[in-house]
């Protein structure tokens, strides 16, 4: 976990909101599905609004304000992390994905 909250405090946000942990766990759970797609809202989201006693419309909107924060403080590292041009802002499934696909191969010494 620590190489997850160390992406997400490299891309501008600290643990003061609320999205920081949804977004690393969200970012675990990706690391841990490989080999199979990804479904945010139909496992994460309902994995982690049990998790946090709360409900998967609140972990969407905190880890969306998340992404937005590391889009407007830091969009080079998220393009960098990203490996391709962002034109617009990631989605939260799409922002999950990146971080999750270039901490599997950042830990492997591919990047």
């Amino acid at each position: 976990m620590r190489e997850i909250y160390g992406i997400i405090r490299k891309l501008g946000v600290t643990s003061n909101y609320k999205g920081y942990f949804f977004l690393a766990d969200a970012i675990r759970l990706a690391m841990n599905s490989q080999g199979r797609p990804i479904l945010i809202t139909k496992e994460i989201y309902p994995y982690l609004a049990a998790k946090y006693k709360t409900t998967t419309m609140n972990i969407e909107h905190n880890i969306r304000t998340v992404v937005n924060i590391c889009w407007i403080t830091n969009r080079k590292e998220m393009i960098q992390i990203a490996g391709y041009p962002l034109i617009c802002k990631p989605t939260n499934s799409e922002f999950i994905d990146m971080a999750a696909y270039y901490l599997m191969y950042a830990q492997e010494g591919v990047s």
